[in-house]
């Protein structure tokens, strides 16, 4: 319990003159859905970031661009305890896939699984985004290594249909990485190491 109080009030600090607003926003969703989806896990990985769950402000601020870009078919690239998926597929019901490449997070997910959701146990710089066409790929900064994520969007970028990405909370090497190989549309900065942008490839 400490550890996980100690993880939030380090993520609320970064949101600074915006934490009112994503307090608000997230004591709305405890109350209206389901915070069962608000864990973390510590996952000592090298390769893998730790899930921290997007904040129901931003899942608010993708709902907007999804409705005004007539977006059906959505791909959640390291979907971790199922945050997004459950708010999009679930609630929204929009059509998404999500890819989560730990085994118990994955099986903890999978009660999510309906006709608007599939799940995959795989590792995202693996999986086969040619296989369906997405309309939307939403990545919630799961990679670690800098290598991996300029192999990701390397990977998205040579996919043979246009698609848009949502990254959220990519530090500024990677945001390099990501404005040298996309096309940004519009992008918000909560602080230095929170943030959501909107590319399109």
């Amino acid at each position: 319990m400490i550890k996980y109080l100690n993880a939030l009030l380090k993520i609320l600090k970064n949101y600074k003159l915006y934490l009112f607003p994503i307090l608000i926003m997230e004591l709305i969703f405890f109350m209206k859905y389901n915070s069962k989806f608000n864990k973390f896990k510590n996952l000592n990985s090298n390769q893998s970031s730790d899930p921290i769950p997007c904040s129901f402000y931003v899942l608010r601020k993708i709902e907007r661009f999804i409705i005004k870009n007539n977006i059906k078919t959505i791909c959640d690239l390291g979907s971790g305890y199922g945050k997004i998926i459950y708010f999009f597929g679930f609630i929204k019901k929009f059509q998404i896939d999500g890819v989560e490449l730990d085994n118990e997070i994955y099986k903890d997910t999978l009660f999510l699984k309906d006709t608007n959701i599939n799940i995959f146990n795989e590792n995202i710089l693996n999986f086969k985004l040619e296989n369906k066409k997405y309309d939307l790929l939403i990545i919630n900064d799961p990679l670690k290594r800098i290598q991996d994520f300029d192999n990701l969007i390397k990977k998205i970028k040579t996919i043979n249909y246009k698609v848009f990405i949502v990254m959220i909370n990519i530090s500024l090497d990677k945001i390099k990485i990501a404005n040298d190989n996309l096309e940004i549309i519009n992008n918000k900065f909560f602080s230095k190491n929170r943030n959501v942008l909107f590319f399109k490839k």
